[in-house]
């Protein structure tokens, strides 16, 4: 389904929603909704490279939007040029939000930020199944640059990162990001995310087990009472914790 973003940028039924910042934006979003995300692209990229724009978070949104609809293209030629398209799309979604000092582009893009959550953690899964943990752990990444507050992610990020042997990235971003979770999943109201939560689940425990591994009992003790708090029902964590005691 295509996401109608930028309510201060584009046209419906005639009548722009908002103010327009500058015309070449018009001229993105008329291209964006006829569907020609080639051109519109071209047209963000160079609003990209002009100095008047480039620090603007709306071309880098656009430029997401335009590749992220030209990654699910069935065009073998599109699928040729742009190969690496979700992953620019993902990488221009950082871009925007770190560009967006005020914070009204992504509040008001909330929709299309779960989206390229949602991709992203695909995509990961993707290089994942391929054993390419490299790959899986740049895409953690690039989803942290416009979800720094996403616990689930940063403690995921931070397990790729601990198997990648990266020490000073995994401790960071798990010591940040453990108690958050902990949490978040005492509060009997929490709803769990059915895509996030099985990849929580396996990197919850290859993190016990690398604990337990290199003999960090305490901290396993520790982690495992969370993880039961987490995962209440799973045996496996169950087990593991039963072993420790």
């Amino acid at each position: 389904m295509r996401v109608f973003l930028f309510t201060t940028l584009l046209l419906i039924s005639g009548k722009l929603l908002g103010q327009v910042a500058n015309p070449e934006f018009t001229a993105v979003a008329k291209k964006y909704e006829a569907g020609k995300y080639e051109s519109a692209l071209e047209t963000v990229e160079a609003l990209i490279d002009n100095d008047n724009h480039k620090k603007k978070p709306e071309p880098y949104l656009w430029a997401s939007m335009c590749l992220y609809e030209l990654s699910k293209s069935d065009n073998l030629k599109i699928q040729e040029l742009y190969k690496n398209a979700l992953k620019d799309a993902l990488k221009y979604a950082g871009k925007a939000f770190d560009k967006d000092k005020n914070g009204n582009i992504v509040a008001n893009n909330q929709e299309y930020f779960k989206t390229m959550r949602k991709e992203g953690l695909a995509y990961a899964q993707q290089f994942m199944k391929e054993n390419n943990v490299r790959k899986a752990q740049y895409t953690y990444k690039q989803l942290v640059e416009f979800l720094p507050d996403d616990a689930h992610i940063l403690f995921i990020k931070g397990v790729s990162d601990l198997r990648l042997s990266n020490a000073n990235d995994a401790e960071r971003d798990i010591k940040a990001s453990f108690p958050v979770l902990e949490q978040t999943y005492r509060n009997l109201d929490y709803q769990p995310d059915p895509q996030v939560t099985p990849i929580l689940k396996e990197e919850l425990t290859f993190y016990l087990d690398h604990l337990i591994q290199s003999n960090y009992l305490d901290s396993a003790r520790t982690v495992g009472m969370a993880a039961r708090i987490i995962f209440p029902l799973d045996d496996t964590i169950k087990t593991k914790l039963a072993e420790l005691k």
